[in-house]
């Protein structure tokens, strides 16, 4: 039906599924019966928790929707998906995922804003390579206008040992 159709669609950009996460991008309130529907007709969905509050796509399946999705909504629409999912994520304190749906919007300034205030507990848990994939996905002008950013950018480079690239940023 259009409605399933619609729900698998829109909710194809999220790598983690719950039903209050659903009700958000989608603008609707059936999150939780429309997942247990999808896993009671099997249809490529899988409970990632006894408690079946989380789910996934199964990662064919969602590839697949995610480039019908592309090809079947506009920009603007998509950018507004993305931005309902960083909203929640933002407002569930899941800042990893809030970063990205705000870097696909693109929503710069939550991004940023993000990134700023996450940037030294994620050096903290030495996971470089997550903020190093952040601080790329930004335009350079970007990391130039903002001093902490700069620093962030500069010591990952240092901590995985590109110090020719510590020192451009650090100029």
């Amino acid at each position: 039906p259009e409605t399933v159709q619609s729900f698998l669609l829109q909710t194809s950009i999220l790598e983690r599924l719950t039903a209050a996460l659903c009700d958000a991008v989608t603008h609707r309130a059936d999150g939780q019966a429309m997942l247990e529907r999808l896993e009671h007709n099997n249809l490529f969905i899988f409970p990632l928790d006894t408690r079946r509050q989380w789910y996934r796509y199964h990662h064919l399946f969602a590839e697949l929707l995610r480039h019908r999705l592309h090809s079947q909504v506009s920009p603007h629409d998509l950018t507004a998906l993305h931005r309902r999912a960083a909203e929640w994520y933002e407002a569930n304190g899941l800042a990893a995922e809030a970063i990205d749906h705000a870097l696909k919007a693109p929503d710069v300034e939550r991004a940023v804003r993000l990134i700023e205030q996450n940037a030294v507990e994620t050096l903290r848990r030495n996971d470089i390579e997550t903020l190093l994939a952040w601080l790329e996905r930004l335009a350079p002008e970007v990391l130039r206008a903002r001093p902490l950013l700069l620093i962030m950018r500069a010591w990952a480079d240092v901590a995985q040992g590109h110090y020719d690239e510590a020192e451009g940023w650090a100029r």
